[in-house]
């Protein structure tokens, strides 16, 4: 069974930016939860949600809300806004569940082992996909996906239907033809490099952009 995240709210009438700003000066985050009726504007301990943060890397976090201690809402994480400097939490949206009600969530796919194809023979691995969508109960959502790329030779690949998941709990959304992981020949001048590494043990190459984590604000809630 999951841990239970629970996090206290206050429900929060005003709304724009001059009180959007007076609630971060006062250590809290704003947020809105979606999905049940009319939107909730809410407000939070910017610590305490910190500190969840944390210890849980995705934003795939399913949370217990009390709001003024009156009502617990079952929510989703579903979008989380950072400052652009500080990195610090600055708006959150949710999304209330139902839990006998499936749901669509993008699930974040890391990649573990390194390949024969990289150890042996100098290859490179290169994500291509960096999370998959999938259809599940909310009981069911995973914080990542791991996939073992360890028996990978040069030129082989994975794809979204190489991923096990139990089919029972999961509808893969995203297609299943679509790769998600690679490893390919060393490019021409980097051979003499990639042996080198490969010798001494260091970690393979993974090639992917990572999520540009820069969000615009919500002051205009």
């Amino acid at each position: 069974m999951k841990e239970e995240i629970k996090l206290a709210a206050e429900a929060r009438q005003e709304i724009g930016s001059s009180a959007v700003q007076r609630l971060r000066k006062a250590g809290k985050v704003p947020g809105v939860i979606y999905g049940a009726g009319d939107p909730k504007n809410v407000s939070f301990d910017a610590a305490t949600f910190a500190s969840i943060q944390r210890h849980h890397h995705s934003e795939n976090v399913m949370l217990s809300l009390d709001i003024d201690g009156d009502r617990t809402h079952k929510v989703l994480m579903r979008e989380v806004q950072h400052h652009p400097l500080t990195g610090a939490p600055i708006h959150v949206d949710f999304y209330e569940l139902s839990m006998t009600r499936k749901v669509r969530v993008e699930i974040p796919v890391e990649l573990t082992g390194t390949p024969i194809g990289v150890t042996r023979d100098g290859g490179i691995l290169e994500q291509l996909v960096r999370e998959i969508e999938v259809e599940c109960l909310p009981d069911d959502i995973l914080e990542e996906i791991k996939v073992d790329v360890s028996a990978l030779e040069v030129n082989d690949g994975l794809t979204v239907d190489d991923i096990a998941l139990d089919p029972a709990k999961y509808k893969k959304i995203t297609a299943g033809d679509i790769a998600v992981a690679a490893v390919s020949a060393a490019r021409v001048g980097e051979e003499g490099e990639e042996a080198e590494e490969a010798a001494t043990g260091a970690e393979p190459e993974v090639i992917g952009a990572s999520k540009d984590d820069e969000d615009e604000d919500k002051d205009q809630e």
